[in-house]
């Protein structure tokens, strides 16, 4: 740009040059009233002395007058696309001449990079808390640390640039930074499936909260449904009976004509919290660990995953008290994906009548009342309520 003017120095458009206006500017401390005036409060000019808004649009005090929105440099680009406020890591002046901007309390110039100071996300924790000290800036290294956004509170040793480098690019924020891909915690990488909302529409990813499952908290937050926390649905939202996942799940919990509801934990280890070890942290499929039910009167009990059948569980007549029983129609080796109708049946855990030295073959349904009332009515039935049928020992009166 030509300049030519009898008041200002030669230099004083040129960046370069040691008379530039800016660097004089700086030197007055900032006095943008100087320049108020000969070129108007408003900067707009006046007779003899040229607008400045010619160059800067908004006028000389605006930000964009001393850097771009955002700076072109390091990171500042990537962080407003992600739509993080300047304020998230510097305190943003109300005016240029707020304290602390361009100026000290005092009024001396301040000079030398800008202050880093971190905002509520940088400094936010995650819920359980885990933080153990606050967001921190190095100058010198050009790194952050301890801030919630780069996954400092989360101190996973998995993590590849939990302390990122301004500098550093895109390879900062890849998968794996934050956290490991998976976390040292976990044991596999299908995030989706305790993390739904982690690709949603308005996904759920860092904002304060670890979000597992649909949120709630509770078991049926990752599989089963609201009525109860066994599948279906599968936590790769199985539905199908004939599938592994999900299988005979809801009709042990739910009971039938033979038994009220098996607990969960006759069949797994039920963790207390989600986070428990050995939940989140063990690798598919879901560990099966008898507990006393499965293994009244039966030391081997044993789950077969390859051919989906339990082998020696009390429960479907494999104990050893019905090892003499002979009769025909058993069924003590049930198949975990087939319809429960051919798995739990009068007669498919122990003979109808039983075929052991105590029983005849002439006993007829109505006969089991006679030695075990508690058990079984007059006409036949089984008395679930009772709670005395598949409870680990024989009512006999």
């Amino acid at each position: 740009m030509t300049y030519s003017s009898t008041v200002h120095p030669a230099g004083w458009l040129d960046p370069a040059s040691d008379a530039f206006h800016g660097k004089d500017l700086a030197r007055r401390g900032w006095s943008f009233a100087t320049c108020q005036r000969c070129h108007g409060d408003d900067f707009a000019g006046k007779p003899g002395a040229p607008s400045c808004l010619t160059c800067h649009a908004k006028g000389p005090t605006s930000c964009d007058t001393c850097h771009a929105l955002p700076p072109p440099t390091g990171a500042h680009d990537a962080h407003r696309t992600q739509g993080l406020a300047c304020g998230e890591c510097h305190v943003v002046p109300a005016t240029w001449d707020s304290p602390g901007h361009l100026l000290d309390a005092d009024g001396t110039p301040l000079t030398g990079r800008a202050r880093v100071t971190f905002g509520a996300l940088a400094n936010r924790d995650v819920t359980p808390p885990r933080r153990t000290a606050p967001a921190t800036w190095d100058s010198t290294a050009g790194t952050c640390a301890n801030v919630y956004c780069h996954g400092g509170v989360l101190a996973d040793p998995a993590a590849t640039h939990a302390q990122p480098s301004w500098t550093g690019g895109p390879s900062q924020v890849a998968c794996g930074g934050c956290h490991g891909n998976p976390p040292a915690s976990h044991a596999q990488r299908e995030c989706a499936m305790c993390h739904p909302n982690a690709g949603a529409a308005t996904p759920r990813h860092i904002d304060g909260v670890i979000d597992i499952g649909d949120g709630s908290g509770v078991c049926t937050g990752c599989h089963g449904d609201a009525s109860s926390p066994a599948p279906p649905r599968g936590l790769h939202g199985e539905t199908d009976r004939s599938t592994l996942a999900v299988g005979a799940h809801r009709a042990h919990l739910a009971g039938g004509v033979l038994r009220g509801p098996i607990a969960c934990t006759e069949c797994h280890v039920v963790p207390q919290n989600v986070t428990d070890p050995g939940h989140l942290d063990s690798a598919l499929p879901a560990e099966v660990r008898f507990g006393a039910l499965a293994t009244s009167d039966s030391a081997t009990a044993t789950w077969d995953r390859t051919r989906a059948t339990c082998t020696n569980v009390y429960c479907h007549g494999g104990g050893v008290s019905l090892a003499a029983d002979t009769a025909s129609g058993k069924n003590q080796v049930p198949v975990w994906t087939a319809d429960a109708a051919s798995s739990a049946y009068c007669g498919a855990c122990h003979g109808l009548p039983p075929g052991d030295a105590s029983h005849t073959p002439a006993m007829k349904l109505t006969d089991c009342a006679t030695c075990h009332p508690g058990t079984v009515g007059p006409f036949g039935n089984i008395l679930v309520g009772n709670g005395k049928h598949i409870n680990g020992s024989v009512d006999l009166q």
